[in-house]
């Protein structure tokens, strides 16, 4: 996977240089320079994720229109796509815009993974005199696992809470605690660099998130009664 292009790139030009930068010239803990660096990402990601989340509020303040169309037509498959179009034609709304900056941001999780495992950044955390890890007393070495395992259940509350804000559909708040508890099991074992990333990515995208959902206007809709067959 490392030898992908991008990923490649991203470690050599921006996550090494720039954990090893933070530790020398602006302080000496690798916890704090992972915390920085996912920081500056989020930034870089502000005017896409921005994006993303309009997207999602378009599509929240839709809903009950959108239940209303699916319910009439449920037995019509072809009009139902015709009207759902329509819906999303009337108000500006492109269901696949929401995906776009969440499918960028990957190749940067896959980065800072093989960054933190990669035997230049052990050797890096392991030279003497050097902090490998956040405290002496918890994630002492970034390139281990949480031996507590705090940072899986953070991850996957917060995932949790980002995920409440914007799903409303019945049938898909059944299934909310799937994500979160897929990301628990599968964070255990990550190490903690990793996941220390993971949190601070989706605590900061969570407050984008409130930010973009209180600022934007709620988009008006009007329920059209069904029409009697």
């Amino acid at each position: 996977m490392t030898e992908w292009a991008p990923i490649k790139f991203l470690i050599t030009k921006l996550m090494l240089p720039f954990l090893t930068f933070s530790y020398e010239f602006i302080f000496p803990n690798y916890g704090i320079s992972i915390i920085l660096l996912t920081l500056l990402i989020k930034v870089l990601f502000i005017p896409l994720m921005n994006k993303q989340y309009l997207a999602m509020k378009a599509m929240q303040d839709v809903q009950p229109e959108l239940q209303r169309i699916r319910e009439e037509y449920k037995d019509n498959p072809e009009q139902l796509q015709k009207e759902l179009m329509q819906l999303y034609k009337v108000h500006g709304i492109n269901p696949l815009q929401g995906c776009l900056p969440m499918l960028i941001q990957i190749p940067f999780f896959i980065a800072i993974y093989a960054t933190i495992v990669s035997p230049l950044f052990k050797a890096e955390i392991l030279k003497p005199g050097i902090n490998p890890g956040l405290f002496p007393f918890w994630l002492s070495n970034l390139s281990l696992p949480d031996a507590y395992f705090v940072l899986p259940v953070v991850v996957a509350l917060l995932t949790y809470w980002t995920q409440k804000m914007v799903i409303i559909d019945p049938q898909q708040q059944k299934l909310i605690w799937l994500s979160p508890l897929l990301i628990l099991g599968f964070g255990l074992k990550l190490p903690s660099g990793v996941l220390l990333y993971w949190a601070v990515s989706t605590l900061l995208s969570g407050i984008q998130q409130v930010w973009i959902m209180k600022k934007e206007p709620e988009v008006r809709v009007e329920i059209i009664t069904p029409r009697k067959k």
